[in-house]
């Protein structure tokens, strides 16, 4: 006989083989600082990340690697993903929401440097300085670097409410090594006799302007070619303003290196590419501190 025991035992196992299993929250980053950035957020918060394009693929080349060899393999990811973490509001030309989106209308994006409901307040912008681009790299300051690290933990707390205290954790503790590194540097820096540096790259303004360092130009820009009259005008330049440092985000010609020597001047080359954006930010202050203070 069908009792109502029966009855309400077999609508609770009902219930129970009906209920789906919850899927867990996965985000799409393809750029190295919210790939990186993402990574110390998320450390055993059970949220997946999962890289949408290859490590060593520049920004400026993931456009064409979506629409082509990559397709296949970001139509499988976002088709899975719950959100996606961009800079379209320091790169307007960010391809990783809108291509992920034509393949899961319903994925979230995550702007790293600027929240899209404007929740929270984005990365401070320099007067003068250029935005529109990955060139820009704000993130090479502390406070804005401490910023995206907000914004990002702010969204992903709201994906998985679940991983809320793992990911606030992750987060004070690397809110804290950069409040260490920015003490520490003020500190140091504030030793050094000469703090004028020459820039010859377009990415390290907020670089430049968040150690507060002293800027002195040169009348070169960073693709030009060198000619043997812009080297001479290099060494010339740094003699006449005992420039302390050099700064490039990637290793110059041997042909600068010498003119760079020759002026009296330290090279140091700035990395904004690495596996962990907090503990590059620190090799390269310390990289800055050494030179700057050396006898």
């Amino acid at each position: 006989m069908f009792t109502l025991r029966k009855l309400t035992l077999a609508l609770a196992l009902t219930g129970l083989l009906s209920t789906p299993v919850l899927a867990e929250t996965t985000v799409l980053a393809s750029l190295p600082i919210t790939f990186g950035l993402s990574e110390l957020l998320l450390k055993d918060s059970g949220v997946k990340l999962q890289r949408a394009a290859p490590a060593n693929l520049p920004g400026s080349r993931q456009s064409a690697y979506f629409s082509s060899r990559g397709a296949q393999a970001l139509h499988s990811l976002a088709t899975e993903a719950d959100a996606v973490i961009g800079l379209r509001s320091v790169w307007s030309d960010d391809p990783l929401y809108p291509m992920a989106r034509r393949s899961n209308i319903r994925i979230v994006e995550v702007d790293a440097a600027r929240p899209v409901d404007g929740s929270l307040p984005g990365i401070a912008v320099q007067p003068g300085v250029h935005v529109d681009g990955l060139n820009s790299q704000p993130w090479l300051t502390s406070n804005n670097m401490g910023r995206m690290a907000d914004v990002i933990a702010a969204d992903l707390v709201r994906l998985a409410p679940d991983a809320k205290p793992q990911i606030e954790a992750n987060l004070a503790s690397l809110k804290q090594r950069l409040l260490k590194l920015s003490a520490d540097s003020e500190a140091q820096l504030a030793q050094a006799d000469n703090l004028s540096v020459v820039s010859l790259s377009d990415r390290l303004d907020y670089l430049i302007g968040g150690l507060n360092l002293e800027r002195v130009e040169v009348n070169h820009k960073g693709d030009e070619t060198w000619t043997p009259e812009s080297l001479q005008g290099l060494t010339q330049t740094l003699k006449n303003n005992e420039v302390a440092l050099v700064l490039d985000h990637r290793q110059p010609s041997a042909e600068v290196q010498k003119a760079i020597a020759e002026g009296g001047s330290t090279l140091v080359v700035i990395g904004a590419d690495g596996t962990d954006p907090v503990t590059e930010l620190q090799g390269n202050f310390e990289a800055i501190i050494k030179a700057l203070n050396k006898d």
